[in-house]
């Protein structure tokens, strides 16, 4: 199918939401196959008490050093915590560290509000984070939705801020637009496609997930130029269409 490597990770949601939401299955896909996945680790950081959960951190520094991981994920608004919670930090430290990846879930969630309350998602924490730790290789998930200029401006400012487009597809108008807006901010180049958890018939996910992701990635192929020309709207080069695909990606990893 073309595809080299893949970037996967759970999503550990144990502390609110009683879900680890596939990290033993990760866990499994690195072992077997290391030379195909880089596996994320995702952890809560914060415990039942709100405290520094250092168990957690253990348990990322043993993923990297011993399985090999790439990196981190930490979803704020699904655990209820602030990325600039102080609570937080040692993951940062051992993130630079290690020089490793740490991906956010850091935008809005469509759904019940209950799931993820907005100001766990506002960009304003992560934003401080990047103040406390500018050497912090970071990714913002879905274009960090709905503030995708607060997110543009965050990474204008730092080069180790890359953003994905996952679960974007579904409103292709607003997506291409967004792109064209990273463009001119010069941030294209740290764009990256994503495809998010695959689940048929739930979400965005049709009877074939499979399916679903071979359309999304024709769109970043074609469909992103053919609403931009229709729109008036500038282009995207091979070059930066090679990149949101996969040159972007080699890149931060490193596989370049």
């Amino acid at each position: 199918a073309g595809v080299k490597r893949a970037v996967i990770m759970g999503q550990d949601m144990t502390r609110i939401w009683n879900s680890s939401c596939g990290e033993e299955y990760v866990l499994e896909c690195a072992r077997r196959y290391p030379d195909f996945f880089l596996a994320l680790t995702s952890v809560e950081p914060v415990d039942t008490y709100g405290r520094f959960n250092k168990a957690a951190l253990v348990y990322f520094e043993k993923t990297v050093r011993k399985n090999g991981f790439s990196g981190l994920l930490l979803t704020p608004p699904y655990g209820r915590f602030c990325s600039d919670d102080p609570a937080v930090y040692p993951f940062y430290e051992k993130a630079v560290e290690l020089n490793v990846v740490v991906q956010f879930h850091h935008c809005a969630q469509l759904g019940p509000v209950a799931l993820a309350p907005l100001k766990y998602a506002n960009p304003v924490s992560l934003n401080n984070v990047l103040v406390d730790f500018p050497d912090l290789k970071v990714v913002v998930e879905h274009l960090n939705y709905p503030w995708y200029e607060e997110l543009f401006f965050m990474m204008a400012s730092d080069p180790n801020v890359y953003a994905d487009i996952a679960m974007t597809y579904d409103r292709p108008n607003i997506l291409t637009w967004n792109l064209v807006k990273a463009k001119e901010f010069g941030v294209i180049d740290r764009i990256m496609y994503a495809s998010d958890y695959w689940v048929a018939s739930q979400g965005v996910f049709s009877k074939d997930p499979g399916g679903d992701m071979k359309k999304w990635i024709s769109f970043v192929k074609t469909g992103l130029n053919e609403i931009a020309e229709k729109s008036g709207w500038p282009t995207f080069s091979k070059e930066e269409i090679d990149g949101i695909l996969y040159k972007n990606t080699a890149r931060l990893y490193s596989l370049d």
